[in-house]
């Protein structure tokens, strides 16, 4: 299985994971055969990777931080929420809770990390975006020993950290290309838009909108709507803001490229402690899948290998060149063979 751009993708290969629709709906099942049909109108879905296999014998099983049901669950909730927010400014929070509490149930039960990149387009950015940072940041919480309480109250923040963008114009939020300064100040007002609709909602704790309120603030003051700084920002945001820094650095847009994990992660180091707390950077790198399943990467005998599965504890790779060949192998943190870099 390999994660690759649709534009190096042949008809006749095969779907190796679902696609899944805005509305959270499978609209390509994993297994399929594509064809240039299919191709073409996933481009002109905007989807501009997929994962893929060979043949379907070789399409992997692994295991993600959350369950196909609830992850679908959760991205039809934040759709639904935003939805409800842009048409009346109120929400539906039982249903935005139980699914917080379902993602709970899954990551802290599991050893597992965040391994897979998903296949996002333009429509669906936001929803999916929503989910990936509320995954992310239970692992971060759970790696930083917060409390059942603590997890929950932010894994709900973070789940509508966006719900703010619903009061921005479409023709911005839409926008192909980079947006003009005075577009630009418009969306950094969707902080203070988030806070003002939460904290309306006596059942959600203030922390958790303050989650929304502070996502984009940074330790140096050079963050937005406020321009807080350092203990001024709540610990829930300053895990939110990493998971959200990573997701959308690791996320393409029209404007520019997506990140590998490892440069990613290289570059959240970089800005911390300026503008990142270094011990949540810190437990990024514990949670966060260096080489995320589909990844092709060079050992450090000279094979080419796909990644199939990372866990905490060892990743499993299939190998695509060498004697061996067609070959499944396990690394662990002892293993001599060692990945040297990734190559796609």
């Amino acid at each position: 299985m390999r994660y690759l751009p649709i534009d190096q993708i042949q008809e006749g290969m095969y779907l190796a994971r679902n696609v899944i629709g805005n509305d959270g709906r499978v609209l390509l099942v994993k297994g399929t055969k594509l064809t240039q049909s299919y191709l073409q109108k996933l481009k002109e879905l905007d989807y501009h990777f997929l994962y893929i296999s060979e043949t379907p014998d070789d399409i992997e099983e692994f295991k993600g931080p959350l369950s196909d049901e609830v992850y679908t669950k959760a991205i039809c909730t934040v759709r639904d929420s935003m939805i409800s927010a842009a048409k009346y400014q109120s929400l539906d929070l039982q249903a935005v809770i139980d699914v917080a509490d379902f993602m709970l149930d899954e990551v802290i039960a599991e050893d597992v990390v965040y391994n897979i990149i998903e296949l996002k387009n333009h429509s669906n950015y936001t929803y999916l975006h929503s989910v990936n940072v509320s995954v992310l940041s239970v692992l971060l919480g759970k790696a930083l020993k917060l409390n059942q309480r603590q997890l929950k109250e932010m894994v709900t923040g973070a789940l509508l950290h966006d719900i703010g963008k619903v009061f921005i114009e479409n023709s911005i939020l839409e926008k192909a290309g980079r947006l003009t300064p005075p577009e630009y100040e418009k969306v950094k007002r969707h902080p203070q838009y988030g806070f003002d609709l939460l904290r309306g909602h006596p059942e959600l704790s203030l922390l958790s909108a303050h989650v929304a309120y502070q996502h984009h603030e940074r330790a140096d003051g050079s963050g937005y709507p406020r321009g807080l700084t350092g203990d001024q920002i709540h610990y829930y945001a300053k895990i939110v803001m990493v998971a959200d820094s990573f997701d959308a650095m690791t996320s393409g847009r029209h404007y520019r490229e997506a990140m590998w994990s490892h440069t990613a992660i290289a570059e959240l180091k970089a800005a911390a402690p300026e503008k990142y707390d270094p011990k949540v950077v810190s437990a990024l790198t514990q949670v966060v899948a260096l080489y995320p399943v589909g990844s092709v990467v060079l050992l450090n005998n000279m094979e080419v290998a796909t990644v199939c599965d990372v866990t905490s504890k060892k990743i499993r790779l299939k190998l695509l060149s060498g004697k061996n060949k067609g070959q499944r192998i396990e690394l662990s943190h002892n293993s001599k063979l060692k990945i040297e870099r990734r190559l796609s």
